[in-house]
C-alpha cells in the first residue's frame, strides 16, 4: 500500500513539474512575439505546447521508472484506435469492376491528425507496436492501429507466417467459403482476411503478449480474394485490395528505415450485417506529417462476377 501511494504521488510530482516547465517555455516564446503575432498563432502555439507537455511527461516518467526498476506500458489501449468522420459515408460508395478494377479507391490525403501521428510515434518510444479493439457484441472484428518499422517488417520477413486455427474463423466465413470459377478466377472465394497485416506487425507481441496475436480471429474479417489481394499483383503499382496499402507501406519502410508508418484499418459493417462492406485504411510517415508516405484508400469487399448477402456471408454468382 505504501509503495503504490509512493508512486501515486510521484506521478503527480511529475505532471506538476512537467505543466510548470511548458508554461513557463510558453511564456518564454509567447513574450518575444507581439501580441497581434501571439494572437495569430494562438492555436499553433497551444498544439506545439501539448506536444511539448506530453513529451516531457513520458520523458520524466520513463526516468523515473527506470531508476525505480518497473516497466512501461507498450501498448495503447483500444479506445485510442481513431475514427474517421466519413466512414459512413464510405457504406454508401457502389463497387463498380469497371471503376475499381483493383477494389479500391483513393480519398486523397489521410485524416489523420498531426496530434495523432506525433502520439503514435512516441508512444512505445519511436519503436513498433500494435493493438486491435475487441469485437463488438455480434462478434465483428474492429479496427486496429499500428506503427510499422524498418525492423518490424524485416523480422516478420524471417519467419514463416503461423498456420490459422479453427477458432479464428471470422463472422460469416463458416459454411460460405467454396470454390469459385469468376472472372478467370479459380480458387476459394473468401480469405481470411486480416485487418493488420501479418508481413508489417505479425512478429509482435500485441496486447496478449503472443507472437501469434496477429493471426486470431479478432484480426480477421472475412473479405473476398480480391477485397484482400486484388488481381494478384505482386508491385506497389499493380498489387490490389488491402495488398495495395500494405505492399506501399512495407516497400516504403524497406527504402527509408529511419522513418516509421503509422497504419489504421478499419472494416466497416452496413447495420447489423456480418460481413463487412468493405474497409478503410490510413497510414502516414510519421516523422514528416505524411510528406513522403500519404495513403488514404477504402477497399470493397466485393468480387466482380458475384452477389453477396452481406447479412450472412453467403453468395451466388451474378
Amino acid at each position: 500500500m505504501k509503495k503504490k501511494h509512493f508512486k501515486l504521488k510521484q506521478r503527480k510530482l511529475i505532471t506538476a513539474l512537467a505543466t510548470i516547465a511548458v508554461l513557463v517555455f510558453g511564456y518564454f516564446f509567447s513574450t518575444n512575439n507581439t501580441e497581434v503575432k501571439a494572437f495569430t498563432h494562438g492555436p499553433r502555439q497551444v498544439t506545439t505546447m501539448r506536444r511539448h507537455y506530453r513529451h516531457w511527461t513520458k520523458q520524466a516518467e520513463n526516468w523515473f521508472s527506470s531508476n525505480s526498476g518497473s516497466s512501461t506500458q507498450t501498448t495503447p489501449t483500444t479506445a485510442d484506435v481513431p475514427r474517421d468522420a466519413t466512414d459512413s459515408q464510405l457504406l454508401a460508395l457502389q463497387f463498380d469492376a469497371n471503376k475499381y478494377p483493383e477494389n479500391y479507391v483513393s480519398l486523397g490525403k489521410s485524416t489523420l491528425t498531426s496530434l495523432q501521428i506525433h502520439d503514435a510515434l512516441e508512444h512505445n518510444h519511436e519503436q513498433a507496436w500494435y493493438t486491435i479493439d475487441s469485437p463488438d457484441t455480434l462478434g465483428r472484428s474492429q479496427a486496429g492501429q499500428a506503427l510499422v518499422t524498418y525492423n518490424s517488417v524485416s523480422a516478420t520477413a524471417a519467419m514463416k507466417r503461423p498456420s490459422f486455427a479453427e477458432s479464428a474463423d471470422p463472422t460469416g466465413y463458416e459454411g460460405n467459403n467454396r470454390i469459385a470459377q469468376l472472372n478467370g478466377y479459380r480458387g476459394y472465394f473468401y480469405n481470411r482476411s486480416h485487418t493488420l497485416a501479418w508481413s508489417l506487425v505479425g512478429n509482435l507481441g500485441g496486447p496478449d503478449t503472443s507472437s501469434n496475436a496477429i493471426m486470431q480471429r479478432n484480426n480477421l474479417t472475412t473479405g473476398t480474394r480480391a477485397q484482400n489481394v486484388g488481381t494478384n499483383g505482386r508491385s506497389q503499382s499493380t498489387a490490389g485490395g488491402m495488398a495495395y496499402a500494405e505492399t506501399a507501406i512495407r516497400d516504403f519502410v524497406r527504402e527509408r528505415p529511419n522513418i516509421p508508418v503509422y497504419y489504421v484499418v478499419t472494416p466497416l459493417y452496413q447495420g447489423n450485417e456480418l460481413v463487412p462492406r468493405g474497409t478503410h485504411v490510413q497510414a502516414v510517415s510519421t516523422t514528416d506529417n505524411g510528406q513522403a508516405l500519404n495513403i488514404n484508400v477504402y477497399v470493397f469487399n466485393a468480387q466482380n462476377g458475384a452477389t453477396i448477402n452481406y447479412a450472412d456471408g453467403s453468395w451466388t454468382q451474378s
